[in-house]
């Protein structure tokens, strides 16, 4: 039988006929940010993706996605009374699909004023040697600090519930993207061009600059891992084939400046479709 993907709402007043499409082989809960809830206007995300590859591996899933596009951690913390507390206490799920951490280090970047968040304010200033140099090392210690307290909240509510205590985790390590001119839509992005523009950031540096945040956003997220013991981090940096810097829709496996499209997401599928067989299925 083929794989489902679903929002909470649409399981609540259709359960019936979700099931009847069944048997599954695993039912995941997914929650995060649009690597899990959409990545464009027009593309789905992940859990699309992962179910038409855990149907090419004859292994079908019930999916129930509770994402919301743009949700930092934070908010996830914020909302846990609602819907992820609700769709936690559906099931013993086989496994819980996380993606989160990504939003926060580029509001970071992008929301504050010059100077006054992530990046330095570089307007009129030397150009560095290194574009990560940008970086303001008291706002990045200050923001990893928060995000694992929160992250340590989230990992405390899965396992607060009776029913998903060994429930293994996955979490999301995202690919590192081509800062450029290429929003999702109208007034959706672009994300890291439009930072590093309003800090006056040479161009020249942007490569290094994003290598070396994606590089501390993977840093983070790994260190989640000494948090609890069936914790997985899930392989995808490296995974992608890079955008080209000058265009701005969808270029190598990126619909916009920092989403899969369609390729980049089968691509993606793969690499978590065989972390779940590895755990769930060794």
């Amino acid at each position: 039988m083929p794989s489902v993907v679903c929002t909470g709402h649409e399981y609540l007043g259709r359960s019936t006929e979700i099931e009847a499409k069944g048997p599954f082989k695993y039912r995941l809960l997914a929650d995060g940010d649009s690597w899990m809830d959409r990545s464009s206007l027009v593309v789905p995300s992940l859990p699309f993706f992962l179910a038409q590859e855990m149907d090419n591996r004859d292994l079908p899933v019930l999916i129930i996605n509770l994402a919301i596009a743009g949700s930092e951690l934070r908010q996830l913390v914020d909302v846990m009374k609602g819907d992820f507390v609700w769709g936690l206490q559906q099931f013993s799920y086989d496994a819980i699909l996380l993606s989160a951490g990504g939003n926060d280090f580029i509001d970071a970047a992008r929301d504050p004023d010059p100077g006054q968040g992530l990046l330095l304010n570089m307007a009129g200033q030397p150009l560095p040697g290194d574009g990560y140099a940008c970086v303001n090392p008291a706002a990045k210690g200050l923001l990893e600090n928060y995000l694992n307290t929160d992250f340590k909240q989230l990992m405390q509510a899965i396992r607060d519930d009776s029913r998903n205590q060994g429930t293994p985790v996955f979490v999301n390590c995202y690919d590192t993207p081509v800062a450029r001119n290429a929003p999702a839509g109208p007034g959706i992005g672009p994300w890291l061009y439009t930072a590093y523009s309003k800090n006056g950031i040479d161009p020249s540096l942007w490569p290094a600059l994003t290598q070396g945040m994606f590089n501390d956003i993977s840093a983070v997220i790994h260190g989640w891992s000494a948090f609890d013991d069936n914790l997985h981090v899930v392989p995808t940096t490296g995974v992608l084939d890079r955008a080209d810097p000058n265009s701005s829709g969808s270029s190598g496996d990126w619909a916009n400046e920092i989403h899969p499209n369609a390729s980049g997401w089968t691509k993606e599928a793969r690499v978590w479709a065989t972390a779940l067989e590895q755990v769930l299925a060794p």
